[in-house]
């Protein structure tokens, strides 16, 4: 990360903001580096790739630093540049390898990818399979507590964030993180007994 930071430096004592504004950012992504990588690591699953990430977000900081309002936390700010670098560069790469699947195989009139994909339709034995593992897991929410149903039908099933959950049961973020760990591992273990 120190390559990055050294970027950096410069962008920002050539840019036209205060020396303590720039010590700030400085200092933020000297000590969220490490951190940063391993951020973009979890997103890539590459260490090349998570480094031009970090050092991308680092450039897109520096770059949008003047326009920065310092009352807003800095670490969530960064966070989000690196995981819409990350994004971005998905896009990227997705619009340079993706292939047409309705393009034919055989000159102009051969079989295209579509046409031999399965289309994704669900079988009966499929559908059998999934309404079996739905009575399952409804089985075991109901052997479940209110407390640990309730976090889970708003968080895993709801798809709300900590916070909205925690409004939501008129409970702090860590009482919400500790109720999901436990109501988890009660419906593995109602899972695993049935």
């Amino acid at each position: 990360m120190e390559k990055t930071c050294d970027s950096v430096k410069r962008f920002g004592k050539d840019g036209n903001g205060t020396a303590a504004r720039n010590e700030t950012l400085e200092s933020f992504i000297r000590d969220a580096g490490d951190r940063a990588y391993h951020f973009a690591y979890d997103l890539s699953g590459n260490g090349d790739e998570a480094r031009e990430l970090v050092q991308e977000a680092c450039y897109r900081v520096a770059r949008a630093w003047e326009s920065f309002e310092p009352s807003r936390p800095v670490n969530s700010w960064f966070f989000t540049v690196l995981r819409n670098a990350f994004v971005d560069s998905r896009r990227r790469f997705d619009r340079r390898n993706g292939v047409s699947l309705s393009i034919p195989l055989d000159g102009e009139n051969g079989a295209s990818f579509e046409d031999i994909i399965p289309d994704g339709a669900e079988g009966p034995q499929d559908s059998l399979e999934r309404a079996e593992k739905v009575q399952t897991v409804r089985r075991a929410l109901k052997g479940l507590t209110r407390e640990h149903r309730a976090v889970l039908e708003l968080c895993d099933m709801g798809g709300l964030a900590y916070d909205e959950v925690a409004r939501n049961l008129g409970v702090s973020v860590g009482t919400v993180r500790s109720r999901i760990y436990r109501a988890r591992v009660a419906l593995r273990g109602q899972l695993a007994a049935s």
